[in-house]
């Protein structure tokens, strides 16, 4: 497929005051994944939101920087009257987290780019089209002596003789039209190695695993491919479709989870044969927050993610609630399951990812609008702080403090012992779904659904101490 830059647009700095100090560490975890090099940042990102425990955070020595690179068309998008956020954000958006990867930012957009933006600079360095919208966060990782990035392509959309199959029971669904594949690419040009083309959605992140790219689709598989040839190694049928359920590993025990809907259930594989291994239907799970979910490793055999609930006297108000669940990661047995609350049924993808961090979950909910803390064994609330907007990102942990990035483009600050707000900023370039965001030294990363990606340096949201 052709490499097909886009149009650069200004790098725009932001408009706030700096305050450029010492430079700011962070809490380190899964160090194998976080070596960084003289650039200070990641020689490879090998999963969603880096590690496990989806704490992506890195301590090193990457300056504290600031700017704003603006999709091309997200100004225009902005200004039309016609168009709603909704819209917009399908048109323009930063759908998830980025991965910062030997100076650079590789971040996917639903306008079917990726683009590589210098992380210092904010400067556009490629482009790359893979003619469809672009869910996952970029897999980037030296294959065989070659820097290789890795997306995958596809759209929410249901043909119609797929749409109908909704009303029988056990009926297979593909979801997703138009091109969907795996892609991988130089990392140093954007140009394409390789490609595998699937019949579903490729919009889950897959996880790199002993050479291999591991996840879950469109077409009701799960799948590992050869990370340097594209080539398939193994091919597991699991029934439902994936929808934003990204691959997540345990490394100590081989196992893979990831969610799945129509019927909705958890999926435990083995990583290294694709073996499915067990499947856990949660009882009232509602709608496609089984296969929207990404689960999160507590670092000890738990495997922890989010669904949303709904009772048959909730259906009648069009309410439901956010669940927490913990399943044993080598029996599928549910540990616990905590409720966390009860509120309006959000349109779109209807869970919060969690970060587990030393035995302890943070995560949001989309339904009830609040900040949690739990204890990763028992699900016992430790803490619970309303913000009054919607949340479905993994938050970032760092030192005493946690970063909530949230719908309305807020983001939170909360003390991570009590879940006090300490500060709160908002840039106003757009808000954040489910975006996870992402620390390097002493800047915070992400991308907006506004089409805005963001350098903010950590001072600019509260973060002042070194943990």
């Amino acid at each position: 497929m052709k490499h097909t830059p886009a149009p650069s647009r200004p790098v725009r700095l932001h408009l706030r005051q700096l305050a450029i100090g010492a430079a700011l560490s962070a809490v380190c975890a899964a160090a194998s994944a976080q070596t960084v090099t003289s650039a200070d940042t990641p020689v490879q990102w090998p999963m969603y939101a880096l590690n496990p425990g989806h704490n992506a955070v890195v301590s090193s020595n990457f300056p504290a920087v600031a700017w704003t690179y603006q999709v091309p068309g997200a100004a225009d998008a902005g200004k039309a009257k016609v168009l709603n956020p909704t819209i917009i954000r399908d048109l323009v958006g930063f759908p998830i987290g980025v991965a910062v990867v030997n100076g650079m930012v590789y971040a996917t957009n639903d306008n079917g780019y990726i683009y590589a933006v210098d992380a210092h600079r904010g400067k556009l360095a490629w482009s790359f089209n893979a003619y469809n919208q672009l869910m996952t966060t970029p897999i980037a990782a030296d294959i065989d002596g070659r820097p290789l990035v890795f997306i995958g392509a596809g759209n929410s959309v249901f043909a119609y003789s797929h749409a109908k199959q909704f009303g029988v029971a056990d009926a297979p669904v593909i979801r997703g039209n138009g091109v969907s594949a795996i892609y991988a690419l130089d990392a140093r040009t954007g140009q394409e190695v390789w490609v595998y083309k699937t019949k579903g959605e490729d919009m889950p992140t897959p996880v790199l695993f002993q050479g291999k790219l591991l996840f879950g689709n469109g077409d009701g598989h799960a799948y590992a491919l050869d990370a340097a040839t594209g080539r398939l190694a193994w091919k597991t049928p699991i029934q439902s479709f994936v929808s934003m359920s990204s691959a997540t590993l345990d490394p100590d025990r081989g196992v893979l989870v990831m969610g799945g809907t129509h019927p909705s259930k958890i999926y435990g594989l083995d990583a290294t044969t694709g073996k499915l291994l067990w499947t856990v239907a949660p009882p009232l799970v509602f709608s496609s927050s089984a296969g929207d979910g990404t689960w999160a490793m507590d670092g000890s055999g738990l495997a922890i993610g989010q669904i949303e609930t709904r009772t048959s006297a909730q259906q009648a108000t069009k309410e439901s609630a956010s669940e927490e669940l913990a399943i044993d990661v080598k029996t599928g047995k549910i540990v616990w399951s905590r409720e966390l609350g009860a509120g309006k049924t959000p349109p779109r993808n209807k869970d919060a990812v969690p970060t587990v961090v030393n035995g302890m979950v943070y995560t949001g909910s989309p339904v009830t609008h609040t900040e949690y803390a739990l204890d990763a064994q028992t699900g016992r609330i430790a803490w619970q702080q309303p913000l009054k907007v919607g949340m479905k990102g993994a938050p970032v942990v760092l030192g005493k403090v946690l970063i909530q990035a949230t719908a309305s483009g807020d983001i939170f600050t909360l003390d991570r012992a009590s879940g006090a707000v300490l500060h709160t900023d908002n840039a106003h370039q757009g808000g954040y779904g489910p975006q996870s965001g992402v620390v390097v030294g002493g800047t915070y990363f992400n991308g907006t659904s506004a089409g805005m990606l963001q350098a903010i340096p950590l001072s600019v949201l509260g973060v002042t101490d070194t943990p």
